[in-house]
C-alpha cells in the first residue's frame, strides 16, 4: 500500500530545492560542503541561493523546480532548503504534474516546518513514504546527531529495505535557546541545556500503540484541509492498521491549537486513530486555556493515547519520522520509544 522510494546509494545526487524559503547562504554552503564530505554529488535547483519576499520564487517556479528533481533519474533523495511560510502556493501547480509524479521513480523528500506540507500532499494523495526530520540547514551543525540513538536521515535511507527496523529513544536533553552566533550554531550545533520529559497526559503508567505513520507541522498542513487537495479521508480510509498522528505546533496558540484539531476530528480524520504524539512548543499558551486543555477538548473522548513534549518539530533536537511507515510506540517507566518499520 506504502510506496517506499529505492534506498540512497552512493552513485545517487541528492537534489536541493526550496520550496518555501532560503535558509543562510553560510548556512546552506556548510551544510552542502558536509553532504559532498559524505561522498554525494549535489545537484541544486536555482531557486535555492535567491530570495523572492518571504519566499525563494513564485508558486509556479517552485513547483516546477521540485519537478525538475523529482524526473531526473540520477537523484535519489531530495533536501528543502528551509521551511518557510507560503509552500502552500505550489501546490495547486505541483497538481497538475500528477502524472510525471507516478510515472517517474519516487524520491525520497525530506524536511519539516513549512515543508511539512509538501511531504503531507505527496505521501496521502500518492501514497509515498516522505521523510519529516532536518531541512538542508541542519547538515550544517557538527554534532547534529551526536546521541547513542539518532541517525541522520541521509544514514537512515541509506540502509532502509523492508527488513530494516529503525528504533528512536527519547533524548536526554532539548534545546531551550538556540545559539545566537551563527557560528556557534554550524560549528557546535544544539545547544542541549534542558532536561526531556514526555507527559502522558490522560493516563499514567504504561502505554503501548501501532499505526501508519502521518502528520507534520499542523500551522502548515491544516492549510489545505478540506480543499480540493486534501487527500487525507482516502489515505487514512486505505491503512486498516490505524493512524499514529504526530503533530508539531509551530506558532499556534493554544486556543488555535484548539480550533485546528477540532476541525480536524470533524472533518472524521480521527476515525481510526490509535494515539497522538504532540511534540515541545514554543507557541503562545494561555493560563485561562492551556495546551492541556486545547488536547483534551478537541481529542480526549477519542480515548485514546495523548503523549506530549515528545522529540518532534521545531524544538530541537527532533526524532526522524518516516510518513507512512508503521510505527510503534511504547512507554513503560519514563522509557519512551518509537519504532518504525518499512513495510
Amino acid at each position: 500500500m506504502i510506496t517506499y522510494p529505492n534506498k540512497l546509494n552512493i552513485d545517487k545526487y541528492i537534489g536541493i530545492t526550496a520550496p518555501s524559503d532560503i535558509a543562510n547562504i553560510e548556512i546552506i554552503e556548510c551544510s552542502i560542503n558536509n553532504i559532498i564530505n559524505k561522498g554525494y554529488k549535489i545537484i541544486e535547483t536555482e531557486n535555492v541561493r535567491k530570495k523572492q519576499g518571504l519566499v525563494s520564487s513564485d508558486g509556479k517556479t517552485r513547483a516546477n523546480e521540485f519537478i525538475s528533481l523529482w524526473k531526473n533519474s540520477n537523484i535519489g533523495h531530495i533536501i528543502s532548503a528551509r521551511g518557510g511560510e507560503f509552500l502552500m502556493e505550489m501546490i495547486p501547480y505541483l497538481d497538475k504534474y500528477c502524472d510525471e509524479i507516478k510515472d517517474n521513480n519516487p524520491k525520497w523528500v525530506q524536511g519539516y516546518s513549512d515543508t511539512s506540507l509538501l511531504l503531507y500532499y505527496l505521501t496521502t494523495k500518492y501514497k509515498i513514504a516522505t521523510i519529516h526530520s532536518e531541512n538542508l540547514g541542519g547538515y550544517s551543525k557538527k554534532n547534529n546527531y551526536n546521541e547513542k540513538n539518532i541517525k541522520d536521515a541521509i544514514s537512515l535511507i541509506e540502509n532502509l529495505d523492508k527488513k530494516f527496523i529503525f528504533t528512536q529513544d527519547s533524548f536526554s536533553k532539548y534545546e531551550l535557546n538556540e545559539f545566537e552566533d551563527i557560528n556557534s550554531r554550524i560549528n557546535i550545533g544544539y545547544n542541549l541545556t534542558e532536561n526531556v520529559k514526555y507527559n502522558y497526559i490522560n493516563g499514567e503508567g504504561k502505554t503501548e500503540f501501532c499505526g501508519r505513520m502521518l502528520g507534520g507541522c499542523i500551522d502548515a498542513i491544516s492549510i489545505i484541509f478540506g480543499t480540493k487537495y486534501d487527500y487525507t479521508l482516502d489515505f487514512i480510509n486505505s491503512c486498516k492498521e490505524g493512524i499514529i498522528w504526530y503533530i508539531d505546533n509551530c506558532e499556534l496558540t493554544s486556543m488555535e491549537l484548539y480550533r485546528r484539531l477540532w476541525k480536524m476530528k470533524e472533518l472524521g480524520y480521527f476515525r481510526n486513530v490509535k494515539g497522538f504524539l504532540i511534540g515541545r512548543t514554543y507557541a503562545i499558551e494561555y493560563d485561562y486555556f492551556t495546551f492541556k486543555e486545547a488536547l483534551l477538548n478537541s481529542l480526549g473522548e477519542l480515548n485514546v493515547p495523548i503523549i506530549t513534549d515528545v522529540d518532534i518539530g521545531h524544538v530541537s533536537p527532533q526524532w526522524i519520522i518516516v510518513n507512512g511507515s508503521m510505527g510503534y510506540f511504547k512507554y513503560e517507566r519514563n522509557d519512551w520509544k518509537l519504532i518504525q518499520k518499512f513495510i
